[in-house]
């Protein structure tokens, strides 16, 4: 970290040797089950600040950071959904934390989530998504040179946070122009809030978010035809403004069809930061799920307890 960050942010959680990299995880709570939180796109174990604390009251919740995000060093294969499922799967036994997992993936932490199930099957007791991306929403069929134009369109839009880094800006004025730019921001504390917004101008955090966009549709092939097992509790949560985006309510019927144990709920009046703004939303979600787990019952979805 920059400067004095180091003390500044203590790490809040562990520190684990994975495949050479250090790797953060962070758990609250008790349980025989462990609730395991996927961050999405960009976003790092903060990401959950409002939620964890109400999970750990379920059971044993963990959130942790992907490399190069966080707490986490910069470092290892490219981050394709197989690799970053195979990576917490080495995180999580590095860390003596045992299944049955309870696996909750927000955006494209779905992905994660599905293709950790895929790989450890017996090791998964549900999943929660919290409006998370489906890879049919990747467009099929693109020339080299479209994906290339996109990369580098991403890419150099990311300069913009170099700007806020290195003037000072960030530092100065992170929270209030966060809070702006991003109004889910508001539902973190003070702190967390301002340091969601330091860490994301790092350079370290700005090379992940390339490496983890070019590598975001690598596993798509494999999650395609990866499937969960028999009857397993699958919550499915869903942004009501996420579905005016093209894609996304197909997208959401096949994650919800991946069990024929599965719940749907669209969340009213709520949007893509579900976890910030909704998190009882989410509690509910995972409770029911473990419940299921537990029982061996079908699925509840709100209203039918």
């Amino acid at each position: 970290m920059r400067g004095g960050d180091g003390a500044r942010f203590p790490t809040p959680g562990q520190i684990v040797m994975i495949n050479g990299m250090d790797m953060h995880i962070h758990c609250v709570g008790d349980g025989e089950v462990t609730i395991v939180l996927e961050s999405g796109a960009n976003a790092y174990s903060d990401d959950w600040a409002v939620v964890q604390p109400q999970l750990g009251e379920l059971s044993r919740t963990c959130t942790y950071d992907r490399a190069g995000l966080g707490w986490s060093a910069l470092g290892g294969d490219d981050p394709t959904p197989e690799v970053i499922a195979r990576n917490l799967h080495g995180l999580l036994a590095g860390a003596d934390i045992t299944p049955p997992y309870i696996l909750v993936g927000h955006s494209a932490g779905g992905a994660s989530i599905r293709m950790f199930t895929a790989l450890y099957p017996d090791e998964v007791a549900g999943l929660v998504f919290v409006d998370a991306r489906h890879e049919s929403l990747d467009p099929l069929n693109r020339s080299e040179a479209q994906n290339l134009a996109d990369r580098e369109a991403y890419e150099s839009s990311l300069n913009l946070y170099r700007i806020l880094r290195d003037l000072g800006i960030a530092r100065l004025f992170g929270l209030p122009l966060g809070r702006s730019v991003n109004p889910a921001l508001n539902h973190y504390p003070d702190n967390v809030a301002y340091r969601m917004v330091l860490f994301s101008v790092r350079e370290t955090t700005l090379q992940t978010m390339i490496r983890e966009s070019r590598a975001s549709t690598a596993s798509n092939d494999a999650l395609r035809s990866a499937a969960v097992p028999d009857g397993l509790p699958v919550y499915v949560l869903t942004a009501e403004d996420s579905l005016a985006n093209d894609g996304w309510e197909s997208g959401q019927d096949q994650l919800a069809s991946l069990s024929v144990n599965s719940v749907w709920q669209t969340v009213t009046n709520s949007d893509h930061s579900l976890h910030a703004t909704h998190p009882q939303v989410i509690v509910d979600a995972v409770r029911r799920v473990m419940t299921a787990s537990r029982s061996g019952t079908a699925l509840s979805a709100e209203g039918q307890e």
